[in-house]
């Protein structure tokens, strides 16, 4: 049998030789939006080859190291901490010679600090209803709603008990 005859499919040409780099790409955060445009093609181009191709759909799937580096970021937020901060600050400096000035002259110099953040309760909550759910923390209607039934439900035993 022969190969097909014609050009290449864009998938083939721009984008198949580059899939560690997309990989790359993606688990820096990268969007898929983004990442079309760095190889060339439409989004929508970008799209329909997800569809077809199951290798480049598990690759755009995966953003692991992303979403871990994430969790882990709103975690450390939700608790609070110290933290070191690289900065820069400005240094006047002064040349002197025999008692005259000679020149006067601004550097950036580095310097770390140590900075205290407070919890981000924000944070906390929201990793509470995703983390949590088999401990209650949710905001899902129905979860909620039988909830409250039970609730109810257990109130009116009690009160049948204590009558």
């Amino acid at each position: 049998m022969s190969k097909k005859a014609g050009r290449k499919s864009a998938y083939e040409q721009k984008i198949k030789p580059r899939l560690s780099e997309i990989k790359k790409w993606l688990e820096k955060g990268a969007t898929e939006k983004s990442i079309a445009k760095k190889l060339g093609i439409s989004y929508s181009t970008f799209n329909k080859y997800k569809v077809e191709k199951t290798e480049f759909a598990e690759l755009c799937k995966n953003r692991g190291k992303c979403v871990d580096d994430i969790e882990n970021s709103m975690f450390e937020a939700a608790i609070g901490g110290k933290q070191t901060l690289k900065k820069v600050m400005k240094v006047k400096h002064v040349e002197y010679e025999n008692g005259k000035r000679l020149k006067e002259y601004e550097t950036l110099e580095p310097y770390e600090e140590e900075v205290y953040f407070p919890p981000n309760t924000t944070a906390g909550i929201y990793l509470l209803k995703h983390w949590g759910k088999d401990k209650g923390y949710t905001n899902d209607p129905a979860t909620l709603r039988l909830k409250r039934e039970e609730f109810e439900h257990k109130k009116e035993i009690d009160e049948m008990n204590n009558w």
